[in-house]
């Protein structure tokens, strides 16, 4: 076709062909090769931008996103301790420090809190002003709750002393009334000397002695139970002081009944009973369990033995009363109706003295406000009975009944300060539980902005795993894409270029060693090859003119061929290092003016290559770094969760031995009330069984009212008989000697008579006796019936409060179960804030592994430092232009 056109249409087209010259062939190479290093450098530029955003983000927004939140559960955590301690202190003291600890926390979770943005601020504004004055409430509530439990045990001091003040008046008084008791027997010696001494020195002492044993054992039994139902230290010392002077008096009234009858067939029980009471106040002194079954059955066997010692007594008594009666009457009566009257009252107003130190002990261990006020009730009412005594032996007691009276005011006394008291801790609970809400809140707040940024860090860490991984991928394509492209230049620089030069080169050699033949097949050729063979054809006639210049032609393109073969190999050989990962290879040859260019090109295209490399691999070791120390901090904050877990559970455990133990109260309660009830229906039989007796007493006295009448028929029927036999007497004396037998028979029937009169006289007087005997028997019976129906209603009394009491327990326990259900719910909270660390710290470690992983895909790279190339691409930069033009 170009023979069909001619040559100079051939030389147009070609002309119209830019690659139909070797420099555009070399330069469309060159410029396929300038693109695709572009190319690949703006993807790798694209992927490593991508990944400096994300790090950026992670290290400016989210981590310190995450150190916040955690920053804000561990100043909430410390809050939380802070009112725990508030709660567990145990004096002003420990509450003094516990407020430090206190304004510390508090302190901390402020300037938490002032470390979040202004915007997320006023979310945890309201919960800690909350916290704030909540634990203000609290640390008040406990302190107001400490002074009056200090005024408590004050005034439950003086009541210890004015008892024992009012004890020893009683006892001085006792002594008194037995000493006048004494002086009362000696007045009626005569009659009844050994009957009234034993009467007065041993069996009424005796009777006295068993009383004071049996109240002393009433009211050991009582403080020991009192005991066993707080924890107060201070309560307990109160409570130990007045067992061992109690059971010091018990001692000396058992060691008193040694060498009498009551002694020898009680003292071994009693001395036993009094062993096991004193070894319940021994533990209850050391803090250890007291057994409150052992101590009613203890209770309930002493009430057995002292009640058949006074049911022994009492029937020695009577049969020594009925001995004396028949001589000296009025003075026993006399003496039972003042001495042991007074006796009597001394055992009321002991009695009385018991019940109003009982019900204040109750006022000082009262749990709830009921209890407080039941009690105080019953203690006002056993202080208006010793107001009754006010003037008892010349008013030797009325100042320490007048304290005691003010003791008892329900707005200044005892109750008061225990009420008092109790409302404080009340409202110290309330304002614990109003704590624990808010800082919980605050917590589970933080504990979802931490999730986020968690959350947000991972997909962050996934997606720069994924740039890494698709700039490898990039990479590893582009260096393919280089090999296949350094193949196909050099494919066709050997078919372009070099088999057209070889050709030229064969035929010039061929031309030089002679043969003629034409020069043909180069028409297709480069300009160049064209050229020369148009010069060979032109030359070909005159080759031996021209034989110089066919030299310096061969020469040139030897030289050519030269360069032409270095800047290729040059530029092979980059392109394989740089595929292989290695940045630091430079072109350092001296290449033509046409191989130039795209030597400085692939220079700064691997300058630039290798700059971002090495920042990629600052920011792998930097995110390594980071993510390391994200590890340790989760993991020291999963340590404190996991103590503060073990701490919680650990109070779970006491609040569950507590509830236990106030159930267990609650069980001993219950079984005193049936014990109660029983002793209820017991004493309710023997009130029937004494109406039984007084009925009995009765039909007697009725009974010998009918002998009387039928002894003064018998009189009358004697005094007849006497007036018949006087009547007869006068008609026999009368009749003279022939009514002589019959005056004997007269004087024989008036003898007769008169010995009858006596003899019913006799009868008369006994039955008389007897009559006034059974009289006192029943007024005795009916004294004992009134006894036990005040025995009965007391019973009924103790029954009443031994229920009141069993349910206080009651619900005592149902309040410890609930505090043990919130502190168990707070304990599942811990555990799940530690779940979380545990996944913040897994969190942490992926993403540590994932940096690791990063760092190691850019190890792949070999790299040079920046400041040792750091002014090439410049250079290249600024020399581009020139060579462009």
């Amino acid at each position: 076709m170009l023979r069909q056109i001619g040559p100079k249409g051939a030389k147009f087209l070609r002309r119209l062909n830019p690659l139909s010259s070797i420099r555009g062939k070399i330069t469309f190479i060159l410029l396929a090769l300038l693109m695709m290093v572009g190319g690949a450098g703006y993807l790798i530029l694209q992927s490593f931008d991508r990944v400096s955003r994300s790090v950026g983000e992670m290290t400016e927004r989210d981590l310190p996103q995450l150190a916040q939140s955690n920053g804000l559960i561990l100043a909430a955590t410390k809050t939380k301790d802070a009112m725990i301690e508030i709660l567990m202190s145990q004096n002003p003291e420990a509450l003094k420090n516990a407020a430090t600890h206190v304004e510390t926390a508090s302190t901390e979770l402020a300037s938490a809190v002032a470390a979040l943005p202004a915007e997320q601020q006023q979310a945890f504004e309201a919960d800690l002003a909350k916290v704030g004055a909540t634990l203000q409430a609290s640390i008040d509530a406990r302190a107001t709750s400490f002074a009056n439990t200090d005024q408590l045990n004050a005034m439950t001091q003086d009541l210890q002393r004015l008892a024992a003040d009012l004890q020893a008046v009683l006892l001085e008084t006792a002594d008194d009334a037995y000493f006048n008791t004494a002086m009362k027997g000696e007045d009626t010696i005569t009659s009844i000397e050994e009957t009234l001494f034993d009467l007065a020195e041993n069996k009424f002492a005796t009777l006295q002695t068993v009383l004071e044993i049996r109240a002393e054992i009433n009211f050991l039994s009582g403080i020991t139970l009192a005991m066993s139902s707080t924890t107060d230290r201070s309560m307990l010392s109160i409570f130990g002081d007045l067992a061992i002077s109690s059971r010091d008096r018990l001692s000396g009234a058992i060691s008193s009944l040694d060498g009498t009858d009551a002694g020898a067939t009680a003292g071994e029980d009693l001395a036993m009973i009094s062993a096991a009471l004193s070894d319940a106040v021994a533990a209850g002194r050391e803090g250890r369990a007291v057994d409150r079954d052992a101590v009613l059955s203890t209770r309930r066997e002493a009430d057995a033995v002292l009640s058949s010692t006074v049911d022994d007594l009492v029937f020695e008594l009577t049969i020594a009363a009925d001995d004396a009666a028949t001589g000296n009457r009025d003075a026993i009566q006399g003496l039972l109706d003042n001495e042991v009257a007074f006796l009597n009252r001394l055992l009321e107003i002991s009695s009385w003295l018991s019940a109003f130190q009982i019900e204040a002990l109750k006022i000082a261990t009262a749990q709830t406000f009921e209890q407080a006020e039941v009690a105080s009730k019953a203690m006002q009412a056993a202080s208006g009975a010793l107001a009754g005594f006010s003037e008892f032996g010349g008013g030797i007691l009325a100042d320490q009944i007048a304290q005691m009276a003010a003791m008892a005011d329900p707005d200044t006394g005892l109750a008061a300060f225990r009420i008092k008291s109790l409302e404080a801790n009340q409202a110290a609970t309330e304002a614990a539980s109003a704590t624990v809400n808010a800082v919980l809140q605050i917590a589970g707040q933080a504990s979802l902005r931490g999730l986020e940024s968690q959350t947000t860090i991972t997909n962050q860490a996934l997606g720069i795993a994924a740039d890494a991984t698709e700039v490898q991928a990039n990479l590893q394509t582009i260096g393919w894409i280089a090999l296949a492209f350094v193949g196909v230049a050099l494919l066709l620089s050997h078919v372009l270029i070099i088999r057209p030069l070889n050709a030229i080169s064969l035929t010039t050699e061929r031309l030089s060693q002679g043969d003629m033949s034409p020069v043909t097949g180069f028409n297709r050729a480069s300009d160049e090859i064209a050229r020369i063979a148009r010069a060979l054809t032109v030359f070909r006639d005159g080759l031996v003119e021209k034989e110089e210049l066919t030299r310096i032609a061969d020469e040139e393109r030897a030289e050519n061929q030269a360069r032409q073969t270095a800047a290729v190999e040059a530029i092979g050989m980059g392109l394989a290092r740089l595929a292989r990962g290695d940045l630091t290879y430079r072109i350092d040859q001296e290449l033509t003016e046409g191989y130039a260019q795209l030597k400085e090109d692939f220079n700064s295209t691997a300058q630039t290559l290798n700059m971002t490399v090495v920042d990629v691999v600052q920011l792998a070791d930097s995110i390594r770094n980071g993510s390391s120390e994200i590890s340790q901090a989760s993991d020291d904050l999963s340590q404190r969760t996991e103590s503060q877990a073990a701490t919680l559970e650990e109070t779970a455990a006491a609040l569950e031995e507590l509830t236990a133990s106030v159930r267990s109260a609650a069980e001993g309660a219950r079984d005193a009330e049936n014990t109660t009830n029983k002793a209820r229906e017991q004493a309710t039989q023997n009130g029937q069984v004494v109406e039984q007796a007084v009925t009995a007493m009765q039909e007697i006295e009725s009974s010998s009212s009918q002998i009387e009448q039928i002894i003064g028929v018998i009189d009358d029927i004697a005094f007849q008989t006497n007036l018949l036999a006087l009547n007869a007497g006068v008609e026999a004396a009368r009749a003279g000697e022939a009514g002589r037998g019959f005056a004997v028979v007269a004087s024989e029937v008036r003898g007769l008579s008169q010995r009858t009169t006596e003899a019913a006289r006799d009868i008369k007087e006994l039955i008389s006796k007897s009559s006034t005997q059974v009289e006192a028997g029943v007024d005795l019976v009916g004294r004992a019936g009134q006894a036990l129906g005040d025995i009965l209603e007391r019973v009924t009394h103790i029954s009443g409060l031994v229920s009141t009491i069993a349910e206080s327990t009651d619900e005592q326990a149902t309040g410890l179960g609930e505090a043990n259900v919130a502190v168990s719910q707070l304990d599942q909270v811990t555990q799940q804030n530690a779940a979380m660390v545990e996944e913040t710290n897994a969190a942490g470690q992926l993403l540590r592994q994932d940096a690791e992983k990063l760092a190691t895909l850019m190890a792949n790279f070999t790299v040079s430092s920046i400041s040792s190339s750091a002014q090439a691409p410049a250079e290249h930069g600024s020399s581009a232009p020139e060579q462009a033009a």
